[in-house]
C-alpha cells in the first residue's frame, strides 16, 4: 500500500512545467539533491541522478529533454541496493555534461562547484515553485495527516543546498526549520506545522494531496472537539455527582435535629425533592418542584438550605 509520502509524489510526477525555466529550475533541484558527478578513466564526464521511484527517473529523462535537448546519452540503469530497488539516470559526454551543470549554475566555466540553490533560477514564483517541486521529489518526504504530528522533510547530505533550501523556503513565507542528523551525516529541512505544510503542498501543485489532508484535519479537528465536550461534560457530571453527595449527606444529617422542623416550607420541599431525587442536576430539581423553579432558584434556595443545616451540625 502507497504511503501518503508516495502518493503525493505520484501526483507532483505527472506534473510538468509549462515554461523552460520552470524545467531548468526542476531538473537544478533534482540533481543537486540526488545527482552526483564522476569521472571515468578517459576523462569522460558522467552525471548520474539515482532514485527508488522508476517513475521520477522517467519524468528526469523527460525534463532533461525538454530543458536541454538531449536524447541519445540518457541511459536508465536498475539495481538492488539493501533489498530495495534502485534506478540511476546517467548523462555522458564531458560536453554535453558540462552544458547541462553550466547552464544550472552547479558548474562554472572555470570548473568550479555550486551545490547551492542559484538565485537566477528562483526569481518568479513559478520557477521557486518548480525548484522546491524537484527538492521534494528527490529528497522529500511528509508523514500521513491521520498520525498526530504533522511533518515534512527534505534531506541533504549538502549544508550549502540545505541552508540555501531552508532560506528559499522562509523566502516563499513557509517557516522551515533545520537540523543536521550527525549520525547520518545529513542535514535535514522541516516544516511542522500543518498550515505551512498545507501552503507548501498548494505551491508546489500537489493539490490532491492537500485535499486529502485538509478532509483528515476537518474530521481531526471535529474528533478534537467532540471529545473536548465529552470530557468537559464527564467533569461537569462529575462535580454534579460530588456537590449532590454532599447536599444529602448534610440534609440527612439535618433532618435529625430539631431545626430542621423550623425550617420554611420552601426549604423542607427542597430538602426532601433532593432526598428523593439524588442523581438530578439543579435545573431538573426546579423542572420537578411545584410549581418549577429556574436553576438560579434552586441553587439559591440550596445555599440558604445548606448554609442553615451546618449552623446545626457544627
Amino acid at each position: 500500500m502507497e504511503s501518503f509520502s508516495q502518493k503525493t509524489k505520484e501526483e507532483l510526477i505527472r506534473r510538468f512545467p509549462k515554461k523552460k525555466c520552470c524545467v531548468k529550475a526542476e531538473i537544478a533541484a533534482i540533481i543537486r539533491a540526488s545527482g552526483s558527478l564522476h569521472l571515468r578513466a578517459n576523462r569522460s564526464f558522467v552525471l548520474s541522478i539515482s532514485s527508488e521511484s522508476a517513475s521520477l527517473m522517467r519524468k528526469v529523462h523527460q525534463l532533461l529533454k525538454v530543458g536541454f535537448q538531449l536524447h541519445s546519452q540518457l541511459i536508465i540503469e536498475e539495481t538492488e541496493k539493501l533489498g530495495r530497488r534502485w534506478y540511476k539516470l546517467q548523462l555522458t559526454g564531458a560536453k554535453t555534461v558540462k552544458r547541462v551543470l553550466g547552464e544550472i549554475d552547479i558548474i562554472s566555466s572555470d570548473l568550479n562547484f555550486d551545490s547551492g540553490v542559484p538565485s537566477n533560477l528562483v526569481r518568479t514564483k513559478c520557477c521557486q515553485a518548480a525548484f522546491l517541486r524537484g527538492a521534494f521529489l528527490a529528497r522529500g518526504s511528509v508523514t500521513d495527516p491521520q498520525k498526530s504530528n504533522y511533518h515534512l522533510e527534505i534531506v541533504s547530505e549538502n549544508e550549502d543546498f540545505a541552508l540555501g533550501l531552508t532560506y528559499l523556503l522562509n523566502l516563499c513565507k513557509f517557516k522551515a526549520g533545520l537540523s543536521q542528523r550527525r549520525e547520518y551525516k545529513e542535514y535535514v529541512v522541516y516544516l511542522k506545522e500543518a498550515e505551512a505544510i498545507s501552503n507548501f503542498l498548494t505551491f508546489i501543485g500537489a493539490h490532491s494531496a492537500l485535499l486529502y489532508m485538509e478532509d483528515v484535519r476537518i474530521v481531526k479537528e471535529m474528533r478534537n472537539e467532540v471529545n473536548r465536550l465529552v470530557n468537559c461534560e464527564t467533569a461537569n457530571l462529575g462535580k454534579t455527582v460530588r456537590a449532590a453527595v454532599e447536599q444529602i449527606e448534610i440534609i440527612t444529617e439535618f433532618m435529625a435535629k430539631e431545626g430542621f422542623k423550623n425550617l420554611p416550607n420552601n426549604l423542607k420541599d427542597l430538602a426532601v425533592l433532593r432526598l428523593e431525587n439524588p442523581g438530578a442536576s439543579l435545573r431538573e430539581l426546579g423542572e420537578l418542584a411545584t410549581p418549577p423553579l429556574s436553576k438560579s432558584a434552586v441553587n439559591h434556595r440550596m445555599r440558604k438550605l445548606l448554609k442553615i443545616a451546618k449552623t446545626y451540625l457544627v
